[in-house]
């Protein structure tokens, strides 16, 4: 938030003293700043301080407010912790949200404690921001009047539909403009999107109501297609064609960002090459592609699409660092003791021709001894799989969190139906990748540090003590123990996760860990990362599908050729614009991930799956599946009813059979009842 230098000195005033002052006193106190009466407009618009009565003002923390971002529940309920800290929590009665939607920025007033988690009961007294523009729903008519029961579940239905001149039907699934009120909502309906049991529409409702993007403006596809002719010229990038490089990716990946190169030196050791597409090289700071990467801030991921940052005509081929084609680079040259101590680095632009293309598949074979009949390529992996057994004795030792990987992929049948869902793989070749775009990303994180570089780091702060207890508890539960008093150490938190993997408890634990854990965010401070345990890091390796690694591009770009990038705003608002693209393109996911999941039990019912108990409650369990990724509710009837398939211990981390009862992936809801072992059961 940017303030005036005259706004920022009568906030430190009222902050400092904790008083409740009117403008003449604020004059008093402050006879050299300019503008106090603007000043004091300022904070109000940007809800830092608040009218106090009498014409006096003061900040929200000596009135008992709070302000912050309210994420709704499905009962209409809400819980906003307050800006600037993860440990004060208001909990919103439904009665008190005063109209708020999910994530909108809103002030609240602080009723009485709740004692039993350390936070308060609050009323919502101003929205400060709307979070969302539009809604998809099922458009629903009673009598004359249209309504709209929205996808989101974290909003109530019955929303007042005008229909407009559009031609929807009674159950159409609708985007909508929302239209805002004091307290109240309605909304208008843009275009009929579909039918609600239609995969592609359920995917774009999520896109609608996520306001992701959609088509490339004109001119950006535009310019994207003359600077594939002509990329911004460089004078110093050095020609490494000649040297051995690779690619490994997933097998059905379009856009290849990251190479490998290797080579054993004389003393012992390794020299390690990472080499980037190069997307500052046809995306120069302020140009039509940049500002509108900048504006999607990251590629999407859906089950049945990508939603890309720049456009595939670069993504997919001129950046693309594809097999026998010259491609313009940024390269990592890191050199390595044979005890996997770096000695030596260097980044630089450069120029390279990838030898092979490979999957994630064909490399994980090489790295387990099979031959690949290419003599070069077999003594490459020789000496990749050599450093990376180093690297991960460096990694354990450093103390990084390892959680290992719990992403599904959906898989589609042939009328474009989900299928079914298989785990994204977590074998040696995956984490092999890993492991040198981490040591990539750590040496150029150092490299902008010293030549103090106008770029974002990736930084994850200590899980605060709050969170470390409640993990502790949680884990307690499952038959789990985290040491320490205070914060654990990484390692600790990988301990737990390791001791889980191979068991039903696995997602469950890892979720738990996750959750008790800080989110990494994009920071123009470097401030280390926890929980890979660096002091340095940020995010180099792919410009293609994040911003920020772009940012870094650009400014390697920049400082090569004695020039510096000018930005239409600081570094500092670009880190959070980043983060909250981020967080947005995540839930995006999840969301579709869910919608696909539920749609394809709907044609399941009365099938088994495996499950796990994730919670229990006075009105059922909570069962988390385990080879589709939802979770459902086992309703304490159906434990009576068909207690003989019931196992005798149901506590939290149980392992138990289930069968789908009714999936509705509109009311996200998934009903499930007891059921017999396959014989087939382990």
């Amino acid at each position: 938030m940017l303030l005036s230098s005259s706004a920022r000195d009568v906030f430190q005033l009222l902050s400092s003293t904790g008083e409740r002052l009117n403008i003449q006193a604020i004059n008093s106190r402050l006879p050299d700043v300019p503008d106090k009466t603007g000043a004091v407009e300022e904070l109000q618009e940007a809800g830092l301080i608040w009218h106090a009565g009498k014409g006096r003002f003061a900040t929200l923390k000596t009135l008992g407010m709070e302000t912050g971002t309210i994420r709704m529940r499905s009962d209409g309920s809400a819980v906003l912790f307050a800006a600037g800290t993860d440990s004060l929590r208001v909990v919103i009665d439904k009665r008190n949200t005063e109209g708020a939607l999910d994530r909108d920025l809103v002030i609240v007033r602080l009723l009485e404690p709740v004692l039993h988690n350390g936070g308060y009961n609050g009323r919502v007294i101003q929205i400060q921001k709307r979070f969302r523009k539009r809604i998809a729903g099922i458009a629903r008519k009673r009598g004359e009047n249209w309504f709209l029961d929205p996808l989101d579940p974290k909003i109530h239905g019955n929303i007042p539909l005008d229909p407009g001149d559009n031609s929807i039907r009674q159950g159409d699934l609708i985007g909508c403009d929302i239209e805002y009120g004091k307290s109240s909502i309605k909304v208008r309906a843009l275009s009929s999107i579909g039918s609600p049991d239609s995969p592609g529409a359920l995917i774009d409702s999520v896109c609608t109501d996520m306001e992701l993007p959609e088509e490339f403006p004109g001119e950006v596809i535009r310019e994207s297609d003359a600077v594939c002719i002509s990329p911004v010229p460089h004078s110093t990038r050095k020609d490494l064609r000649d040297v051995y490089t690779l690619t490994v990716d997933p097998v059905d990946a379009r856009d290849f960002d990251d190479a490998i190169s290797i080579e054993a030196l004389p003393e012992g050791g390794f020299r390690l090459g990472v080499h980037i597409a190069d997307v500052s090289a046809y995306a120069p700071p302020n140009s039509l592609v940049d500002n509108e990467a900048m504006k999607r801030g990251t590629s999407v991921y859906l089950p049945d699409r990508v939603i890309p940052m720049i456009p595939e005509i670069l993504s997919n081929s001129a950046c693309s660092l594809q097999p026998d084609q010259d491609r313009l680079t940024k390269t990592v040259l890191i050199s390595y003791d044979s005890s996997g101590k770096r000695t030596d680095f260097s980044v630089f632009s450069s120029q390279i021709r990838s030898r092979k293309r490979l999957n994630y598949t064909e490399a994980f074979a090489i790295l387990s001894g099979e031959s690949s009949g290419d003599t070069a390529l077999d003594e490459n992996f020789k000496l990749f799989a050599a450093l990376n057994k180093i690297l991960d004795r460096v990694r354990e030792k450093r103390g990084a969190v390892d959680l290992g990987a719990s992403d599904f992929r959906t898989e589609f049948s042939g009328d474009g139906f989900p299928c079914g869902f298989s785990r994204v793989s977590d074998d040696a070749s995956h984490r092999m990748i890993e492991n040198f775009m981490v040591e990539a990303n750590s040496a150029v994180a150092e490299f902008c540090r010293w030549l103090e570089l106008d770029v974002l780091f990736r930084v994850h702060g200590d899980p605060a003590p709050e969170a470390s207890e409640k993990l502790r508890r949680t884990l307690s539960i499952y038959g789990f123990k985290v040491p320490g008093q205070l914060s654990p150490r990484a390692s600790s938190l990988s301990k737990a996760v390791k001791e889980a993997e191979g068991t039903p408890l696995y997602p469950i634990i890892r979720d738990a860990v996750l959750r008790s854990m800080q989110k990494a965010v994009y920071s123009a401070e470097n401030s280390g990362h926890y929980g890979l345990a660096l002091r340095n890091y940020m995010h180099f390796t792919s410009p293609i599908r994040r911003y920020p690694d772009l940012l870094v591009h650009q400014a390697i770009t920049c400082y090569e050729e004695g020039t510096v990038p000018v930005r239409p705003e600081p570094i500092s608002s670009l880190a959070d614009t980043c983060s909250q693209l981020e967080r947005r393109a995540a839930a995006a996911e999840r969301a579709t991930t869910e919608l696909m999941a539920l749609l394809y039990l709907s044609r399941e019912t009365g099938q088994v799956f495996r499950g796990v108990v994730r919670d229990r409650t006075d009105f059922g369990l909570f069962i988390r599946l385990l080879d589709v990724p939802v979770e459902g509710l086992l309703h304490v009837s159906a434990l009576k009813k068909y207690s003989r398939f019931v196992p005798s211990d149901l506590r939290p981390g149980a392992g138990i059979f289930v069968s789908v009862e009714k999936a509705d992936p509109i009311e996200r809801k998934l009903s499930l009842l007891p059921a017999e072992a396959p014989e087939d059961a382990e």
